[in-house]
């Protein structure tokens, strides 16, 4: 059992990365490297549910949305909090400055859902201006 919600979640983005390995997988789990473009190589995955009008499987969901926590962790740092129905984890990036609320789960489902409109490169790339200008917002 891993000691912290952040032990988890890397935990949960290793088996994303480890469900793309082998042959005849729709992306080479080698890019999978927590970059920020990497993030375009789980969009493409969620493009095939959202083309396919097929629901997206819970487990792929979240093991999806830990591969993009993970890539913002990372990056920019923080740590994770429990959220509510929409968002059952939320990470918090920025303190002691700010409070940047990062809601990776309900965007990775509603990319699978809504197509396009719910990039996740873009949404990704949405914590930077705010925590250079140290504000506390959420990002949804």
């Amino acid at each position: 059992m891993p000691d912290s919600l952040e032990d988890s979640m890397a935990l949960q983005a290793e088996s994303f990365i480890a469900a793309f390995r082998g042959q005849g997988a729709p992306i080479d789990a080698s890019q999978l490297n927590y970059s920020r473009n990497s993030i375009e190589l789980v969009d493409r995955v969620l493009q095939d549910f959202y083309e396919q009008q097929a629901p997206l499987p819970e487990d792929l969901h979240f093991l999806a949305s830990a591969y993009v926590f993970e890539c913002a962790r990372r990056q920019y740092g923080g740590r994770y909090l429990r959220g509510d129905d929409a968002n059952p984890f939320v990470l918090v990036i920025g303190e002691p400055d700010c409070q940047i609320g990062f809601c990776a789960m309900e965007k990775v489902a509603g990319r699978a859902s809504n197509g396009p409109e719910d990039n996740l490169s873009f949404f990704y790339d949405g914590i930077a201006a705010p925590l250079q200008r140290k504000a506390s917002v959420t990002l949804v």
